[in-house]
């Protein structure tokens, strides 16, 4: 007598008339691994065709958590008002209706070399230009406190940050910056989105979710994390050294093809596609991995 199929009702039989030449072994990969006995230590296998899965599933959480923020922190154009409450009902103001959202302006003429952006939940974009002026706008958004913007000159370093009052929700901040091209750029962010366009300072940028955008980069060095997300990194010159490391998402990283580099690329659940000229004595460095997803470098 044939066995009782552990998988039946799970995974169904190939459709009548149709050929589906990896279905048995596809089967039997998930019967090993939903019979097999676990062990300390011991990672199961996990089949290659499974791969996919976890880079989607990813992306999904991301699209459904990340990129909302567009819409709650877009701010109204400069000068427009902000968003009318209830009198006499704060509470009920917080609970319900959009939020608040305000649009502040301002210039730093103050010189510095060196900008560092911080904040909790944000969106931030930085575009480089042949100027020597930071020009700052503050797209706020919120239902209760508003959150406070601030900004100081340390040295030769230009701090920006935001705070929220602890009464306040679906308090954010959405930052965009027009720098002079050359000046170099730290940002940290918890949940977000980073853009940094046209800069050829040397670059840090980490987001703990979300998704990190460079182009039209070059700058000598790059690095960009992020815990769970996408980055995409464009140069128009050969960096000394770009680092771009995922813990779940995935990394590419594009570059003039006219240039041999020493390519360090990996990941451990997916794939990875390397179209450059490789050559281990290279002083062009390209460091590119993730935990899950793919990984590319390409030529431009």
């Amino acid at each position: 007598m044939k066995p009782a199929d552990p998988l039946d009702g799970l995974l169904p039989p190939a459709p009548p008339g149709r050929d589906l030449p990896h279905h048995d072994r596809h089967r039997e990969e998930l019967l090993a691994i939903v019979g097999s006995e676990h062990i300390p230590g011991h990672r199961r296998p996990v089949p290659v065709w499974l791969a996919p899965l976890g880079a989607a599933l990813a992306v999904i959480v991301l699209v459904a958590g990340v990129f909302v923020l567009p819409g709650l922190l877009g701010g109204t154009p400069h000068g427009g008002s902000a968003a009318p409450t209830v009198p006499g009902h704060p509470a009920a103001s917080e609970r319900r209706g959009p939020p608040i959202r305000l649009t502040k302006s301002y210039l730093v003429n103050s010189p510095v070399s060196q900008l560092m952006v911080q904040g909790d939940v944000s969106l931030v974009s930085i575009t480089g230009a042949s100027r020597s002026t930071i020009s700052i706008t503050a797209h706020l958004a919120y239902r209760g406190g508003a959150p406070q913007a601030t900004h100081r000159v340390s040295g030769h370093t230009l701090v920006l940050g935001y705070t929220c009052p602890s009464r306040s929700r679906s308090c954010g901040v959405s930052l965009g910056l027009t720098v002079p091209r050359g000046i170099g750029v730290f940002v940290g962010i918890d949940v977000g989105q980073i853009r940094l366009s046209g800069l050829s300072g040397i670059i840090d940028a980490h987001v703990g979710t979300g998704q990190i955008q460079a182009s039209g980069m070059s700058g000598p060095q790059i690095t960009l994390t992020t815990g769970a997300g996408m980055i995409s990194a464009e140069f128009t010159v050969p960096p000394r050294l770009i680092a771009a490391h995922a813990g779940t998402g995935s990394v590419a990283v594009r570059v003039p093809s006219g240039t041999a580099y020493k390519v360090t690329a990996g990941t451990q659940v997916g794939s990875v596609r390397i179209t450059v000229p490789q050559a281990a004595d290279s002083p062009h460095v390209i460091r590119a991995t993730t935990g899950t997803g793919t990984v590319a470098v390409t030529g431009s």
